[in-house]
């Protein structure tokens, strides 16, 4: 469950429900079906039924399965209480007594018989106005709550008298739709009165200090059992709580409580634990990258696996994979050492950033927790780990990184020792962890949107079957009107008026205009929501193919953007400069060719970009790939194999510029002022 349903249901938890029926059973599987429906139906066309779009399909699996199961008991029960006894009547012969065929209809048998159907109908009838007088009361619930959290939100900016007041009643108030217990205590601390309101769980205790001001706010978070607490996540809350984001701090509560809740529940497994082991991890693997990379975070964040960032956006680790060079360039030295130190609280409001998110999802295979005397998955150089049966310590070569090889744990569900442990809800125990079936998933904010061979890269890349999934093959050139492209997508999100079926744009850099058109689509275009991740060391192939297909999709956007230009005359009444064509390719969808011609010229200028694996831009004239000038410059290099693409053969001072900027417009300009 999850979004306003999930809202509503926690909204309406403290009603009484009322008994439920075949139709109740009935209506709860059309509300599954319904769910799934939604999350396929995305408004740009892109198909969410894929192992890395926005439907955990094996959780879908289950909670359509388990509704099945209701129904069918319902159904059993109905036939064998109810339809059982009418049975049992006409068996007997007792409804077929002689005086019973010449009954009058106007007898007192009849009448009875009559208005006990009526009865029935009105007893139906008033359970259905019950259940949509429920479902209301839950919705109106909702509206209220989330009103008075946002009338909170505004008292807590102006920090106005009372304010403290109701966020002691609405921390109360959370407490109960969350199942935590909560208390209170008064204090006075130096002359002022501070209230602390304790939000406590089976594991995690949250206290919260409320005071007449913001400077009296704290936030502690303790356990109960022995859990190393880092302490970035009360400075996350506080932060929510300091700016006035109450439903951001409900929200982050909300988190913990079900970390709380699954380490109760799936005990021994710890999520608590894990959670701060994954940071661990990601730690871990960003300081041997550093140490590759000449302590270089902006050289991390380009060939690495991103800049670990645990606790700025939720409740657990987060990494930034890519970031627009346009904010990265824009950034000063010193918010550079912020961000390095895990510092700057904005980081996590920077435009044009790209975050992958890790939480803890249901699956139908059984996944390795760790054990509380294992911290991490990643093995230090210098280390030396014990292994066993179940446990191995394996190297990896990284994808990016030249000479960099890391090493992690990797795990091995042992036989299990009987036929009921086999199954896929038991869990089993092992020396180095408990084996339950949920599994890290990395989500993707803002999704991405990707051509099938980046899709098929990450399934590859994380031991996902590829029966099926997306290929190259099938971004080949064929009836895409109907199917979403990327290009399509690309320049709806860019263009304010995207009803026009000409792809292009006109552009201002410096003193010039350019006006850049895109020839038809030809990359078929996938959404990348989330990704499960079974071994941590794939995290290192999954970042450079996520980057990759960031900086082709802003390259291409380059083309009818204009946030990274001045649009003072954005106007296509008057001759552009320059014109700029450009083609891209169904089995290359890395690749954009370009042709640059200026208005006082009849010569053209080609250029052949492409993203490389090592998520760089690379760029080659048309001279330098043998094209001669012709009638149709872009048709001769398609010509090229991209084969023959090389960073050997890259123009090394074009490739450099295509590479800071990823901007097409701004390519082409350069280009007239360094001609070929």
């Amino acid at each position: 469950m999850s979004g306003s349903g999930e809202a509503a249901h926690n909204a309406s938890a403290g009603l009484p429900r009322p008994l439920r029926t075949i139709s109740d059973e009935f209506r709860e599987l059309q509300s599954v079906v319904s769910r799934f429906q939604s999350q396929l139906d995305a408004v740009d066309g892109t198909i969410g039924l894929h192992p890395l779009g926005p439907v955990n399909v094996e959780q879908a699996q289950a909670s359509f399965s388990q509704a099945c199961k209701r129904l069918r008991s319902s159904l059993v029960s109905y036939r064998d209480t109810t339809l059982a006894s009418w049975n049992q009547l006409f068996a007997t012969g007792a409804m077929q007594h002689p005086h019973l065929a010449n009954m009058q209809a106007d007898s007192p048998t009849v009448a009875a018989t009559k208005r006990m159907a009526a009865a029935t109908q009105e007893l139906g009838d008033m359970r259905k106005i019950a259940d949509t007088l429920h479902q209301d009361i839950g919705s109106c619930q909702k509206i209220l709550v989330d009103a008075a959290g946002e009338a909170i939100s505004r008292a807590l900016a102006d920090d106005g008298p009372g304010t403290s007041l109701l966020l002691i009643e609405r921390l109360k108030t959370s407490a109960k739709r969350l199942g935590l217990a909560h208390y209170t205590d008064v204090q006075n601390r130096d002359g002022a009165e501070v209230t602390t309101v304790t939000l406590a769980g089976g594991i995690s205790v949250i206290d919260v200090d409320i005071g007449a001001t913001k400077e009296h706010m704290k936030v502690k978070i303790s356990y109960v059992s022995d859990i190393a607490h880092d302490q970035r996540i009360d400075v996350l809350m506080l932060g929510r709580l300091q700016t006035g984001d109450i439903h951001g701090f409900e929200k982050l509560v909300d988190e913990m409580a079900e970390l709380d809740r699954l380490t109760k529940e799936k005990a021994p497994a710890n999520f608590i634990h894990n959670t701060f082991a994954v940071v661990a991890t990601l730690a871990a693997i960003q300081q041997q990258e550093l140490a590759k990379l000449d302590d270089d975070f902006k050289q991390v964040l380009k060939r690495g696996s991103g800049i670990a960032l645990p606790y700025m956006r939720h409740v657990g680790p987060s990494t930034m994979y890519y970031m627009s060079p346009a904010v990265a360039y824009g950034l000063s030295e010193h918010q550079w050492t912020e961000i390095a130190a895990n510092n700057l609280p904005t980081v996590a409001e920077l435009p044009r950033c790209m975050w992958l998110d890790y939480v803890w999802e249901p699956s139908n295979k059984q996944h390795c927790f760790l054990s509380a005397t294992v911290q991490q998955h990643c093995v230090d150089p210098d280390h030396m780990a014990e292994e066993s049966a179940g446990q191995k310590v394996l190297s990896y070569a990284h994808p990016t990184i030249e000479g960099l090889e890391m090493r992690f744990l990797e795990f091995a569900q042992l036989p299990a020792q009987d036929a009921g442990a086999a199954s896929a809800d038991a869990q089993t125990t092992q020396a180095s962890g408990v084996w339950i079936p949920y599994t890290l998933v990395a989500r993707l904010a803002p999704e991405l949107l990707a051509c099938a061979l980046t899709v098929r890269g990450i399934m590859l890349a994380t031991g996902q079957p590829t029966e099926g999934s997306p290929g190259a093959s099938q971004d080949s050139p064929r009836l895409l009107e109907d199917a979403p492209t990327l290009e399509r997508l690309i320049y709806t999100d860019c263009v304010a008026d995207n009803s026009s079926t000409l792809f292009q744009a006109v552009h201002r850099v410096g003193q010039s205009t350019s006006l850049v058109k895109l020839e038809s689509p030809q990359i078929r275009a996938w959404s990348i929501s989330r990704i499960p991740i079974t071994s941590m060391h794939q995290v290192l192939a999954v970042a450079p193919l996520l980057r990759r297909q960031a900086m082709f999709n802003e390259l291409l956007a380059s083309c009818f953007s204009t946030t990274a230009v001045d649009t003072s005359a954005h106007s296509e009444s008057a001759d552009p400069d320059i014109t700029v064509s450009a083609k891209t390719f169904a089995n290359d969808p890395f690749r954009i060719d370009i042709a640059i011609k200026k208005d006082t010229d009849t010569a053209e200028q080609g250029v052949a970009l492409r993203v490389s694996e090592s998520t760089e831009v690379l760029a080659w004239t048309h001279q330098a790939l043998g094209v001669s000038e012709s009638p149709d410059l872009l048709v001769a290099m398609s010509g090229v194999s991209s084969t023959t693409l090389t960073k050997d053969t890259a123009h090394k001072n074009l490739s450099r510029v295509a590479d800071l900027c990823i901007s097409i417009p701004i390519i082409s300009q350069w280009l007239q002022t360094h001609p070929q």
